[in-house]
């Protein structure tokens, strides 16, 4: 192989800028490069280079576990058989589709079938995610269904995505479902604050019966908005909480001297305790 064929050979493999190293040893020994096992030698004369470790460090990661060794022809035709295996499941661009996640797929001696069943049982998931988390993804994060199997997939990523977005997601259904229409950073806040599944329930639950309160029913008084009641219901909010607290009293107060504001059911309502 001539000089030029040499560097079309490291550029398919994503090593071109080795083509000095190359090209210097091709002056020092012009004739190693000849015959069938070219190619081999053109390995072992970058091997010992970071970018050569850079691009195959699964393949030397391999090694070092003590799997069978493969050829780096090998490891490009794993790599191939990744992406076609990614594209045919619709997986979201950035989802392991870099040389980094290959690596470890490939250290870890994980094949293209291998990943196939994994994004399918990423689907599975999905499909037995309760509705409600289902559409709060989509609506708070615009998941479709391949991302949302990503993120199920992927437990290394689960402290980044899965937990933060599904759990917050969590949150926002059991507050829809009690009529309260949440923000991915309300959600996410509840997560962040250790609020529980069966904490928010109870919260919102508590809120939802306590919408008399919230009303602007005496003089003076202006509504308290959603967003205010759930930072005093949760905490996330002393002003907000300091306010709750004040027209509570002060309706307290008035329903015991006889006043009529809470002659209805939801004024009535409103005197409650919230879940604080």
């Amino acid at each position: 192989m001539n000089y030029d064929d040499l560097v079309s050979f490291l550029e398919e493999f994503g090593l071109k800028d080795l083509a000095p190293l190359l090209r210097t040893a091709i002056e020092d020994d012009p004739t190693q490069f000849a015959g069938p096992f070219a190619q081999q030698r053109v390995f072992r004369t970058v091997r010992d280079t970071p970018q050569y470790k850079t691009r195959f460090k699964g393949l030397l990661d391999r090694e070092k576990a003590g799997l069978p060794p493969i050829s780096e022809g090998e490891y490009i035709k794993i790599e191939n058989d990744y992406r076609q295996v990614l594209r045919m499941n619709g997986m979201p661009k950035g989802f392991y589709d870099t040389p980094e996640d290959f690596a470890k797929f490939i250290s870890a001696d994980i094949r293209a079938d291998e990943l196939n069943t994994r994004i399918q049982a990423g689907y599975r998931a999905v499909n037995e995610t309760e509705p409600g988390t289902k559409e709060e993804l989509k609506r708070l994060y615009g998941l479709g269904d391949a991302d949302i199997a990503a993120f199920f997939l992927d437990p290394t990523r689960a402290q980044t995505e899965v937990v933060k977005k599904a759990e917050a997601s969590r949150r926002a259904a059991t507050a829809r479902e009690q009529g309260f229409n949440i923000s991915a950073t309300q959600a996410e806040e509840l997560v962040q604050r250790g609020v529980t599944q069966s904490e928010a329930a109870q919260g919102f639950g508590a809120l939802a019966q306590q919408q008399g309160l919230f009303e602007a029913q005496m003089a003076g008084e202006t509504a308290i908005g959603q967003q205010e009641q759930i930072a005093a219901a949760f905490g996330t909010s002393p002003e907000a909480a300091q306010r709750v607290a004040t027209r509570r009293r002060r309706r307290q107060a008035e329903f015991e001297a006889g006043g009529t504001f809470a002659a209805g059911q939801r004024g009535v309502a409103g005197l409650g305790t919230a879940n604080q």
